[in-house]
């Protein structure tokens, strides 16, 4: 046998890189939190919804679907977080606890879209600067609720079989869906937390820490 004839291509493995370079993934550090991660699970769901459309593989409904609802639940939470912080140094001082401490501890016991939804509006309205009736845009609360209403739990995109105490199939009815006009929405709100909502937020926390 030739010694310089070519190996047989490894049909189990992804194609190597042409650069060594883009071998290389940088995970973790003080730059890393839940923004940021939403930021990969929003390109990632992308991906997968573009290759839907451009050759429709039922398979791939349901984990674009998942991958839109954690990224904004991630960016809920997020979200979460800073007004908590902006409300504290806003000078609130009500009965509801918003130390970080408690914050964590709310934020690790739910997947609810409703929940942190309701959550953040309710925070928003703390915040001095942004007057007595701030609260979600209604178009985004739409499709939060919808969100919600599909997925409770955080488990129906995630299984064929969901709940502990009386297992059931997620979606029992095989059914045909709009999925361009689901996903759509869900990519639109996506956007409109990561780029509208957080950069409006994140702004809010500069001008406190600068002593605006």
């Amino acid at each position: 046998m030739d010694d310089e004839t070519e190996a047989p291509e490894d049909v189990l493995s992804l194609p190597r890189p042409g650069d060594p370079h883009h071998e290389i993934a940088i995970l973790g550090g003080s730059q890393e939190d839940d923004l940021t991660i939403a930021g990969g699970y929003f390109t990632a769901a992308e991906l997968v919804a573009t290759k839907f459309f451009a050759s429709p593989d039922d398979g791939l409904a349901i984990p674009a679907l998942y991958l839109y609802r954690h990224s904004i639940e991630l960016s809920l939470k997020w979200l979460i977080r800073v007004s908590a912080r902006c409300a504290l140094r806003d000078g609130y001082n009500g009965e509801e606890r918003l130390d970080a401490e408690r914050i964590e501890e709310r934020l690790r016991s739910t997947h609810n879209i409703r929940q942190l939804a309701d959550c953040l509006e309710r925070y928003l309205n703390l915040l001095r600067r942004f007057g007595p009736d701030n609260r979600i845009d209604p178009a985004s609360w739409k499709t939060l609720k919808w969100l919600d209403s599909e997925d409770e739990t955080g488990e129906a995109y995630r299984y064929a079989v969901i709940g502990n105490k009386e297992p059931a199939r997620a979606r029992p009815v095989q059914e045909n869906i709009d999925f361009y006009e689901q996903v759509n929405a869900l990519h639109r709100i996506a956007i409109s937390l990561q780029h509208g909502y957080a950069t409006v937020l994140h702004e809010y926390e500069q001008f406190q820490l600068q002593g605006f």
